[in-house]
């Protein structure tokens, strides 16, 4: 399989049945590796081209009127089409309409082979964060100037499609064999494509046992330079690291005398290399001053809270003295993010930039919790497991690690992008304590935990996020290096995360998937365990076995109907009572035991019924376990299913502990309540408990024992006061000389970069009617884009809305050349949509709370910012509900103390999202009169930047933005 022909239709619409047509054609053909030809033509579909349409392809009924038919095209592509392999992006969309094609002709329909680019793509490239043709192209530096354009999107698929080949061919055999093995069943033709490479190496391997293993330009399928082939598996090959020892010498360019004023000066002084690795490094006053904060803190022993403005460089800030203090005192220190971006941010941009710059070297590593990391012996053991009656997902999705193995070095789940099914896998193979062989496992020397652990032991700078140092902190700090500093960023988010953490999660989605791997039934592993048990020579406990399979068998199915009814009966009663109290998009109910009494006893009686059958089933799993054979050492096999066994078990105990808490004992130390996702067809159930006092949970393990807390956000304070901060983390409680604070302004300059407006004369949510309301917001954020050119980006604080909004966008601006980009509706993936609204120009992006902070655009992609609501959390939100009343308890006003302070931090935040580079301008507009109306109004104002702020009528304001946004493109033209 070498010739191909590679194809792009665009066309009237996606029903070629009910009368769409085709409208252009775009065809390219490779031939051994190499583009040969390349055809395109517009074609007149004898009907009009929908307005739709013509937006996405520029593609009107004027430029196809004079073009050919069908009929007149179809001789010379069914030409190219000859002898070649149909291969296109999306392949069943285009091939439909080609069949239609023919059959409307006279012509055969298409039989030959069929290969989907983004099929391909999802098994090829497994780190990829999208599958849309613009996304790959970018990512892998394909032109493709015009997207939705046939000839383009056909060149554009060719060299991706030549790009996969080449990764086909770099594999090694083990995998291209493995990867066969799992998309036999694929409706494409993929399985023919890798058995085609097989061959092609197989040939390779006998020529170079005819010709010798060192002939000129042959190379080992299985390169051991690339790669490490152990048990079947191809690993990418990890280059040697010498082995150094723990302790920490210090470096010759680092002496321990020196004042830190002049290691500040030889670092950063203008002759040094950080303004040369360091892209559009500039000193600035603000960030040496954080420096120089940070470092006397570590020496006196003090905490430090820093709020630093946006564009003040606080990473580097933080970074510089952490690395000089570990080298001086020879002991790591521990930087916490919460957001994965930042932490690989870090890694990968900031820290490489340092080694460059720095006179002296350091180490640094990431550490993620252990189920982050890939269980070698885990997925070994699926990938053995039969795939009769597997899903086409699951198959996709063990296709993409078998190819993630030749390309990853961590192991990291965060480097897949995988489909839902896939994060259930993941659950089966992910590393964790109860299932680990350690020494006695084959991979060992291999383990990606483990790996990861050895690294962090070594490093001078250690990487964590907020939810690892959190458990760290629960495990009596047994998970990290010992350490005694600990440099916090995006620190606002700590109390949430610690809320998070310290709290319980679980779900009947759970309980019916850990049902699912306690399936006794043939082709699971308890069935191949009882097998190896039975097969084992000698076992003097067959009958034991047997016995407790049939027990199993008898109370497996009784059991999964109980839990589905449990499932069933739980989600009718939360649907009945639910309502939107966050943006996740689902509906929530606060409840406690007594919420299930009278008719609703039911839900209990369920809940312990479930309780008894796992409680039976846990038994027999332990008279299996009890079963391994005494004397003679099992077999790796058996050894690696009794540990899976064992562990599930505890995992199944655990699962127990979870029902019994949330159904039958919840802790009155906790807030409980259930989520439902109302507008899909999951019927699943929720449940969540947090802890109502996380601050005494915190104070102790991490302010009262660690010599030195650096906590820093550009959000910290509400109306230049640190107290809210303070007292959430329990800090007010310590002596004051062991807290400082420090507050740096950004350096933009914000009154000439930014501008604010606030109409005062839209409807009040509670005063007009909701539709007044909604249909003021759509008039405002139609009027801002319009006036902005598109590249706006709205931020909403709820699903519905958002959603309400969107829809009524789109039916005013339906005519008009604007890309609206919905979270939860265009797509669930925050990277990729923000990736879309870059690259789409007049693009507009619709956002809820994930959008409101970690989103960096620069330039003019995002001019104006339009804030539909202030971001109060839903006075119902169980959380705040229960810290509300324990408040109030203690005669203090819930709405200042929390509600108010979170929301001014949440919005400081959003406003932050405009403005962030000093050639930055940009408009805010928001659409809440509550921020000029209302006493609190002030709060909001009083934490923002000095931005030129002007209220009044809106049909007034909205006159501002298109100039203001003009003085931006005069500025830098200029």
């Amino acid at each position: 399989m070498n010739r191909f022909i590679v194809v792009d239709f665009e066309t009237t619409g996606s029903h070629p049945r009910q009368g769409d047509s085709i409208i252009q054609i775009g065809a390219v053909t490779i031939d051994d590796g190499h583009i040969t030809e390349s055809f395109s033509t517009l074609i007149n579909p004898g009907q009009a081209i929908p307005p739709f349409i013509k937006q996405l392809t520029g593609i009107t009924d004027e430029m196809v009127a004079d073009a050919p038919t069908m009929e007149e095209v179809l001789p010379r592509f069914l030409r190219m089409l000859e002898g070649r392999a149909f291969v296109a992006h999306n392949a069943s969309f285009d091939l439909q309409f080609l069949q239609e094609a023919l059959l409307s002709q006279g012509y055969y329909t298409f039989d030959g082979y069929v290969l989907d680019t983004v099929e391909l793509s999802r098994f090829l490239l497994p780190m990829q964060g999208s599958y849309r043709l613009g996304e790959l192209a970018d990512d892998l530096h394909i032109e493709h100037d015009r997207p939705h354009q046939a000839d383009s999107d056909a060149l554009a698929t060719a060299q991706l499609f030549l790009h996969l080949l080449d990764i086909i061919n770099e594999l090694p055999l083990v995998t291209i064999q493995r990867l066969q093995m799992l998309v036999s069943s694929f409706r494409s033709d993929i399985s023919e494509l890798l058995r085609f490479f097989e061959m092609k190496k197989w040939g390779s391997m006998d020529q170079l046992d005819t010709l010798g293993r060192d002939a000129d330009g042959m190379s080992d399928p299985d390169d051991s330079e690339k790669w490490d082939v152990y048990r079947q598996l191809a690993l990418r090959k990890k280059p040697e690291r010498l082995r150094a020892s723990l302790k920490r010498e210090e470096s010759p360019g680092v002496p321990a005398t020196s004042s830190f004023e002049d290691m500040i000066e030889q670092m950063i002084g203008e002759e040094a290399a950080f303004s040369r690795n360091l892209a559009g490094y500039q000193r600035r006053e603000a960030q040496e001053s954080m420096m120089r904060a940070i470092f006397d803190s570590m020496e006196k022993g003090s905490h430090l809270l820093v709020e630093a403005g946006t564009g003040t460089g606080k990473s580097l800030a933080y970074l510089l003295p952490a690395i000089l203090w570990s080298k001086q005192r020879r002991e790591p220190v521990v930087i916490s993010t919460n957001t994965i971006q930042l932490q690989e941010q870090l890694f990968h941009k900031e820290i490489p930039a340092l080694q460059q710059s720095l006179p002296f070297s350091f180490r640094a590593s990431t550490l993620k919790g252990r189920g982050n990391y890939l269980c070698l012996r885990k997925f070994e053991q699926s990938l053995e497991e039969s795939m009769e009656g597997s899903s086409q997902e699951l198959r996709l999705v063990k296709g993409q690690m078998v190819t993630w193995l030749t390309q990853t070095e961590t192991g990291d789940v965060e480097e897949l992008s995988m489909p839902s099914t896939g994060q259930l896998y993941w659950q089966q193979v992910k590393s964790d304590t109860d299932s680990c062989l350690h020494r006695n496992c084959p991979w060992f020397s291999r383990c990606y935990y483990f790996q990861a652990r050895e690294r962090a032991a070594e490093a001078d700078v250690l990487i964590v996020n907020h939810a690892l140092l959190v458990s760290d902190l629960q495990a009596e700090k047994r998970i990290l290096p010992a350490h005694d500093i600990t440099i916090i960023d995006e620190a606002h988010h700590l109390e949430s995360v610690a809320t998070h953490h310290l709290g319980k999660q679980f779900s009947t989605a759970q309980l019916l998937f850990l049902l699912e791997r306690a399936n006794p039934e043939e082709g699971s592993y308890l069935h191949r365990f009882a097998e190896q048990l039975l097969a084992w020579p000698g076992n003097e406990k067959a009958a034991a076995v047997n016995s407790v399979r049939a027990s199993m068998n008898e109370h497996f199915l009784r059991l999964k109907e109980k839990a589905q009814q449990l499932t069933q009966l739980l989600y009718q009663w939360a649907a009945d009572r639910g309502e939107e109290t966050s943006d996740t998009g689902r509906d929530t109910v606060r409840y406690q035991t007594l919420s299930f009494s009278g008719k609703h006893e039911r839900i209990r009686k369920t809940a312990r019924r479930v309780i008894e059958s796992m409680s039976i089933y846990a038994s027999d799993l332990e008279s299996l376990l009890s079963s391994m054979p005494s004397g003679e050492k099992p077999s790796f096999e058996l050894q690696s299913l009794h540990t899976d066994a064992a562990g599930l078990l505890k995992e199944w105990q655990e699962g127990m502990e979870m029902v019994h808490f949330f159904l039958l004992e919840p802790d009155d130390e906790y807030v409980c309540w259930m989520e439902i996702e109302s507008r899909t067809p999951k019927k699943q159930v929720y449940f969540h408990a947090a802890p109502l006092q996380v601050a005494t949970r915190l104070a102790e393990p991490l302010f009262d024992e660690r010599r030195s807390v650096i906590l820093t956000s550009a959000t910290l304070t509400v109306k230049d006061s640190f107290s809210y901060i303070l007292e959430r983390m329990g800090l007010d409680r310590l002596p004051e000389e062991r807290v400082r604070t420090l507050q740096l302004p950004s350096p933009f300059c914000y009154e000439k970069q930014g501008l604010l407006l606030i109409p005062s004369d839209l409807p009040t949510l509670g005063k007009e009617s909701e539709q007044q309301y909604l249909e003021a917001v759509i008039q405002g954020c139609v009027d801002a884009i319009r006036a902005a050119g598109g590249r706006t980006m709205i931020l909403f604080t709820s699903y519905s809305m958002l959603r309400v909004v969107y829809q009524g966008l789109k039916e005013q601006l339906d005519n008009e050349p604007y890309t609206l980009l919905g979270h939860g509706i265009d797509s669930n993936n925050r990277t990729k949509l923000v990736r879309m609204f870059q690259r789409e120009t007049n693009s507009v992006l619709l956002g809820t709370s994930s959008f409101w902070e970690g989103v960096d655009i620069q330039g003019e992609a995002l001019s104006c910012l339009v804030i539909v609501r202030l971001p109060f959390t839903p006075p119902n939100h169980p959380i705040y509900q229960a810290r509300a009343e324990q408040v109030k308890e203690q005669g203090k006003n819930a709405f200042m103390s929390i509600a108010l302070p979170q929301a001014v931090i949440q919005f400081k935040q959003g406003v932050g999202r405009l403005i962030r580079h000093q050639d930055d301008r940009g408009v805010v507009v928001v659409l809440d009169t509550r921020i000029v109306e209302s006493r609190y109004g002030r709060s909001f104002l009083k934490s923002l930047p000095p931005f030129d702020t002007r209220t009044g009528p809106w049909t007034t304001l909205r006159e501002d933005i298109a100039p203001f946004l003009r003085g931006m493109q005069s500025l830098s033209d200029s």
